[in-house]
């Protein structure tokens, strides 16, 4: 085998998962979405720091049906201490409602490939990842204002709110060992609730739409979308089928993010990848667990004056946590950069 995974493994189960000797460890897949290699380096790596592993396979889910969970699969999530999951077919949405308190940790993979494992984004070190996650969630402080602008018109600004996300409490679930669920490679920070929010944000990607004739631009008042132009209108649909305010957002925060299609191939699999980058920032437009995600390209990010992404770039990496994870991970400088995208 050309490609070398070893790096993206060790990252995936020891600094992510933290596997520990005698954990129940389930690693769930869908039929013909995960290397056989990757699904075997797993598990070899599991087992060797003591961890009782179970591999469970299962047919995907139809779209149709969202709600019919093979029973091997719901009952792996249920009773598994660690979870590897590569079932992109089952949403978080349908999983919320079984586990709405989740306890476990969970690691959604997204480096199903072979590829995927050997890149930089797997290497990525992930405690570094946590480190600029963890510092956004301070920076972002209850009472703090925040402004966004992006090349393409976006300028909206409000306060960090102290309530806690309604998309939050679907994505993520705090314990003493950090988030229940630690997507790898990775990754985002904590949803950031939006209080006060007004301007404009003019989206250059919405979820789940298969393409993007133009941008969409909506008008915020007092944290609620008052006008909708642009796009086309099952956009507009969509969106007026939410309550209409801006729930939270949140960014990338890891600089190698890779997209292995291109965004006209596949748009709604391209964002699921692409908006782990620094590049993208996104906004939940609808207070629900299943928000309507609008995002916005190369963009900047201002907490109380101070820039903390500067046209789609992280600009943290002095601040005492992220300078001292990098240093323990001998992380070279060359991962600070992005990794170019195409987003047209």
């Amino acid at each position: 085998m050309a490609e070398d995974i070893t790096a993206g493994i060790e990252n995936c189960v020891a600094s992510c998962a933290r596997v520990e000797r005698g954990q129940s460890v389930c690693i769930v897949t869908e039929e013909g979405v995960a290397d056989a290699a990757v699904v075997q380096a797993l598990t070899e790596s599991a087992r060797d720091r003591g961890g009782a592993v179970h591999v469970v396979n299962g047919p995907a889910i139809p779209k149709e049906r969202p709600e019919e969970i093979p029973s091997a699969v719901l009952d792996a999530y249920g009773r598994a201490d660690v979870l590897f999951a590569h079932y992109p077919s089952l949403k978080r949405e349908e999983l919320h409602h079984h586990f709405p308190g989740e306890a476990r940790v969970r690691v959604p993979n997204r480096a199903r490939t072979v590829a995927l494992m050997s890149s930089d984004w797997a290497a990525f070190p992930y405690s570094v990842q946590r480190a600029l996650a963890d510092t956004l969630d301070v920076l972002s402080a209850p009472g703090k204002a925040w402004r966004i602008t992006s090349p393409n018109g976006t300028d909206v600004r409000g306060t960090f709110g102290a309530r806690e996300s309604t998309v939050a409490q679907a994505y993520f679930v705090e314990d003493e060992g950090g988030r229940a669920r630690r997507n790898f490679p990775g990754g985002v920070h904590s949803p950031v609730v939006a209080v006060a929010t007004e301007g404009v944000i003019v989206a250059d990607h919405v979820a789940k739409f298969g393409g993007m004739p133009e941008s969409v631009r909506l008008e915020l008042k007092d944290g609620r979308v008052v006008s909708l132009e642009g796009g086309d209108p099952s956009m507009h649909e969509a969106l007026n089928a939410t309550d209409g305010f801006i729930d939270s957002w949140h960014a990338g925060v890891n600089p190698k993010t890779i997209v292995p299609m291109a965004r006209a191939d596949n748009p709604v699999q391209w964002y699921s990848y692409s908006h782990c980058s620094p590049t993208i920032v996104h906004f939940h437009v609808g207070r629900s667990h299943d928000p309507v995600d609008v995002a916005c390209f190369d963009q900047t990010i201002e907490i109380d004056g101070r820039t903390v992404y500067d046209e789609g770039k992280l600009t943290i990496w002095d601040e005492p946590e992220v300078e001292n994870a990098a240093n323990a991970a001998r992380m070279a400088d060359s991962m600070m950069a992005n990794t170019p995208m195409t987003l047209d």
